[in-house]
């Protein structure tokens, strides 16, 4: 934070209007408690030395390097007395009591700081310059850009400041610095051997508690059509992550110089030492290693910022979610899912307008909805209840609702958080309950749905997951229309994706240049296809030998078949995932005799050229409506580094050249719709 803090006057109305939300915000003080400021040199014993003076505790907590902490009001003092004591104290700048809004929910208002974020189009030289003449002066340059925490003028009152820069045309909004207190939502218990029961439900015991079958979301089943793709990335903006967790590094997205930590310190490294966010990640995307635990979508990335929610501004978590928007605007190759396992005190205009900047870029942002057991249409949960993003309730392993999940018809799906078996710092696992650990299956699911079709809008991802959900009404009663549209099914959701059309160009043709007996001659082959928004490579191939069938593609070091093709019928290999090297296609098996093969005539792209480079040599491959008639051959595709069989054509002697491609086929032969 740059420079000393300000002396500024009491206030006897707390009120200001909110340009964003629209409306007026207006506080009340409450009797118990007090927010105070100090200078960030301050030493590190300095809320010690005031409670000791001052004769208070510290009832939420202290954040040193942001200087503030909350205290509470001595018995049988009122709250002026006790603020007057404490401003007395040379170490305290300014204090103000905790506020309650107007929807009951308490706020931990800093007394001489706010944030404004100035409208797009206007230029930093600008927004300085209105700042200078405001009397104010920035204390932190947010990373979203036209975003200032600022010093409230010398003598001047918060709310007074707060309304004189909402009056001005070049202010979005203005509104309260503020930090959130323990706003992770989880219920921690014991470490335990892992029984990831929300994945794959038996009826295990887990904590003592017997299980119901199949109350899961049905991973095995969904792992079976996709198990994600790194392309898709899943944001976890938490406490960060291990770092160096076996079940986790292999999945990180790779940082460079970027700082994603978004706490206040300058390190810019996302390690946790809290173990929420470690949890988190790894409940979302765990790495399939044969290793401890599995995450909900294993072979897509993690990408952890790390915000402070102990003692943390909540405007730096709105430069998280801006941070991942801008990601998805700079990588439109990759699909991007936030995942949120936190709460708020209230309504926020930085981070409410961050996530409809991030949806607004096609991100799905998944948050947790809270753990207080509470009617969240009644006593809202923040940032839960905002529309834009996918509000997540906690079952239990028998489909019922946790007892501490927060309910409503503003909760939008259910999902497992109750005894969460997860990865945990230093190499370690735990089992964790609460809302937290339910919204990172969900963010994982959304993570498998962009991963098998990644031409779908975050609009389309969010309605598959919220229809196919498996309806638990009957097992909660009571709680009718107030779980979402139900518990998340990973595998109906994932059957109910449609496969992204195929497009894709002939980059160029093959021949086979000598006789071959069945053996395994290496060919080389292209990768590169030039198609926009391409996302997943995908094997395409068409031949002039349409007697062939039965071509298995097969995983090289297990033989385990993936997909399966008949070229007869000019087939493709559907859903099959291919990584453009680590695959094998075998066991072709062929008619001897002649046989007609017809192009099919609504080819969309990469209409195939009927004359070959060197005609003596064959016609290469056919033209939409063409035919032709062609013996059985025998010959293999192999990678050029590596030799690796990518192809293999056992059978009858080659009698002549024939053409072949390969090539990387995209899902898509356009970007993705916004929503």
């Amino acid at each position: 934070m740059n420079g000393s803090r300000p002396k500024v006057k009491a206030e006897s109305e707390f009120v200001y209007t909110n340009k964003f939300m629209r409306k007026q915000i207006r506080f009340a003080p409450r009797a118990d408690e007090l927010m105070a400021t100090f200078e960030p040199t301050a030493e590190g014993d300095v809320a010690a030395s005031v409670m000791e003076a001052a004769g208070m505790s510290v009832s939420e907590g202290v954040n040193l390097e942001r200087g503030f902490a909350v205290f509470r009001v001595p018995a049988g003092q009122d709250v002026a007395t006790a603020s007057a004591s404490l401003a007395s104290h040379p170490a305290i700048a300014n204090t103000l009591p905790v506020m309650v809004d107007d929807e009951g929910l308490t706020r931990y208002v800093l007394p001489d700081e706010f944030t404004v974020q100035f409208r797009e189009g206007v230029s930093k030289e600008e927004a300085e310059r209105i700042i200078a003449a405001q009397g104010s002066r920035i204390l932190v340059e947010q990373r979203t850009p036209g975003y200032y925490t600022l010093a409230v003028p010398e003598g001047k009152g918060l709310f007074e400041t707060l309304r004189a820069f909402s009056d001005l045309p070049e202010v979005a909004f203005a509104e309260p610095s503020e930090a959130g207190f323990n706003d992770d939502l989880y219920v921690p218990d014991d470490p335990d051997f892992p029984r990831l029961w929300g994945l794959h439900n038996t009826g295990q015991t887990v904590e003592g508690v017997a299980g119901t079958a199949d109350a899961d979301i049905d991973a095995p089943e969904a792992w079976d059509i996709t198990r994600g793709n790194p392309n898709v990335i899943v944001a976890v903006i938490d406490t960060g992550a291990d770092l160096n967790h076996p079940d986790l590094v292999a999945n990180f997205l790779p940082r460079g110089a970027e700082d994603w930590d978004f706490a206040d310190g300058p390190d810019p490294s996302p390690d946790d030492t809290n173990g929420h966010g470690t949890h988190v990640a790894g409940t979302a995307a765990g790495v399939d290693n044969t290793t401890g635990v599995i995450g909900v979508a294993p072979n897509c990335r993690i990408m952890p910022l790390r915000v402070n929610l102990t003692a943390g501004m909540s405007q730096n978590r709105a430069d998280a979610i801006n941070f991942v928007a801008s990601h998805a605007v700079a990588n439109p190759s990759r699909r991007y899912v936030i995942n949120c396992s936190w709460r708020m005190n209230g309504d926020h205009a930085g981070v409410h307008s961050a996530i409809q900047n991030a949806v607004s870029k096609s991100v799905v942002v998944c948050f947790a909805a809270g753990n207080a057991n509470v009617d969240i249409d009644v006593t809202p949960q923040y940032p839960a209840v905002y529309p834009e993003v996918i509000a997540v309730a906690a079952t239990d392993n028998r489909d019922v609702r946790a007892s501490f999940s927060n309910h409503g018809t503003k909760v939008d799906v259910s999902a497992p958080g109750v005894n969460i078996y997860s990865t945990y710092p230093d190499d370690a696992y735990a089992y964790l309950s609460g809302t937290s650990m339910a919204s990172p299956h969900v963010a994982g699911l959304a993570a498998l749905i962009w991963s098998r079709n990644p031409t779908l809008s975050n609009v389309q991802v969010r309605a598959i997951i919220e229809n196919t959900c498996d309806n638990i009404d009957a097992k909660n009663p009571g709680f009718a229309g107030k779980l979402g549209k139900g518990r998340i099914n990973a595998f109906k959701a994932l059957s109910a994706t449609p496969l992204p059309p195929i497009g894709f160009q002939l980059v160029r043709r093959f021949k086979f240049p000598q006789p071959n007996n069945g053996s395994s001659s290496a060919l080389a082959y292209a990768r590169r296809l030039r198609v926009a928004g391409a996302l997943r490579p995908a094997l395409l191939f068409l031949t002039q030998q349409p007697f062939s069938e039965n071509i298995y593609f097969l995983n090289p070091s297990t033989g385990a078949v993936l997909g399966a093709i008949d070229p007869v019928n000019n087939d493709t290999v559907g859903s099959m995932e291919w990584d453009g090297v680590n695959i094998r296609v075998a066991e072709c098996h062929y008619r001897g005799r002649q046989h007609q093969q017809h192009q099919p005539a609504d080819r969309r792209a990469g209409r195939l050229d009927p004359r070959s480079r060197r005609a003596r040599r064959g016609p290469g491959l056919l033209t939409a409506g063409t035919s032709t008639t062609r013996r059985s051959t025998a010959s293999t595709c192999s990678t050029r580094q590596t030799g690796a069989v990518l192809r293999s054509f056992p059978g009858a002697r080659l009698a002549s050249s024939r053409a072949l491609a390969f090539g990387v086929a995209s899902s898509s032969a356009g970007t993705p719709r916004q929503g």
